[in-house]
């Protein structure tokens, strides 16, 4: 799924298409340190901000765990193009972002208008 209108929108629609909920591990999204300093610097959460924002040229995708193999692979052969791995489906119903672990909310995806 495409990330254009945000990280947390499309985490509630995998989440809610699949019956499963998501435990997002808030210090392994991939924030660029120039981005995380501007944030900082601007008294914002870089986490938050990163799950909330929109416009991101990224794909999120989820695989079951015994094909991980086959994403392995796929990540070895596709010559650089970065996998970062940044949660995991659940049991317990519901999307959220883990820090230092304690579970927080998610915040609301990018709306439009």
């Amino acid at each position: 799924m495409d990330l254009s209108d945000g990280l947390a929108d499309a985490l509630r629609q995998i989440a809610d298409a699949s019956g499963v909920g998501i435990a997002v591990d808030g210090e392994a999204l991939p924030i660029a340190p120039g981005a995380r300093r501007w944030f900082e610097s601007a008294g914002m959460d870089p986490v938050q901000e990163a799950l909330a924002g929109g416009d991101d040229y990224e794909l999120l995708l989820a695989v079951p765990r015994r094909r991980r193999g086959r994403l392995t692979t796929v990540s070895r052969q596709s010559r650089g193009i970065p996998l970062t791995r940044v949660g995991q489906a659940t049991a317990e119903i519901g999307v959220r972002v883990v820090r230092n672990g304690t579970a927080e909310p998610l915040p609301a995806g990018f709306v439009h208008f």
